[in-house]
């Protein structure tokens, strides 16, 4: 379900654990209490506390949260819930935290919506063209997500951005298996990569999450187990049958 070998190389140098490491928590989608979340800071490192991860915070339009816990000590990639005019989201990802909070200064904090939390006075178009050229990955979220937040449903441009965007979550764990099925099937459409998380606003959520994440695991590594062994098994039978010729 959760597609770990579709995850972009632009993630790859924020960690140094192996694929095959047992028990590793990775999530590119959670909230904190600097948004609309409860979960803090502390809590944050307590449970991270001796687990391979890599996490990033992407608060809506707000990065305190982010930074606070990368100060802590956790494996942070620096990001942001972009939030649009109408509703729209955008995941966006930076290499440090000085590019995030140049962006977040110039961008953000002067454009935010003056009642709603989500969103900011500008369209999604106007942020697609200023984060052009700044190193960043982007991912649409939730794209099936429920009302204001189904995108495929709401957004008659949808088409345009996901021509522009890095990457597509189609794992989101607040949503049902279809509708995380269905942004599978428009990552393969677009051919895209993917981004996954808990989209966690409460400590509960992540902890589901982590209990769901460690099943994925252990599937992927039987799966990446298994297509390992069947070249080295058709070598093993390849050496079989020549010996057995050379024998005759």
């Amino acid at each position: 379900m959760i597609e770990f070998d579709k995850l972009s190389d632009y993630f790859s140098e924020f960690y140094d654990f192996k694929p095959k490491d047992d028990t590793i928590y990775l999530d590119l989608h959670l909230h904190t209490s600097a948004s609309d979340g409860y979960n803090t800071p502390k809590f944050f490192i307590d449970f991270l506390n001796e687990k391979k991860h890599l996490i990033s915070i992407t608060d809506h339009n707000e990065i305190r949260g982010a930074v606070k816990i990368a100060e802590l000590g956790a494996n942070v990639v620096p990001g942001i819930e972009l939030g649009c005019e109408d509703g729209f989201e955008l995941l966006v990802y930076f290499k440090n935290f000085e590019d995030l909070e140049e962006f977040y200064v110039r961008e953000v904090e002067g454009n935010k919506h003056p009642y709603r939390m989500a969103r900011t006075t500008k369209d999604v178009f106007y942020f697609l063209d200023i984060l052009e050229g700044r190193g960043c990955h982007i991912s649409v979220p939730h794209i099936n997500g429920m009302a204001q937040k189904n995108f495929l449903k709401n957004k008659h441009y949808l088409s345009n951005v996901l021509e522009i965007v890095d990457s597509l979550e189609t794992y989101n764990h607040s949503l049902s298996k279809k509708r995380n099925l269905t942004a599978k099937d428009l990552r393969k459409r677009y051919n895209l990569n993917a981004t996954f998380g808990s989209d966690a606003h409460i400590n509960r959520e992540i902890l589901s999450f982590y209990r769901f994440l460690n099943m994925e695991e252990k599937k992927h590594h039987k799966l990446m187990d298994s297509l390992y062994k069947v070249p080295m098994l058709s070598g093993l039978g390849k050496k079989h049958l020549i010996h057995m010729f050379k024998k005759k």
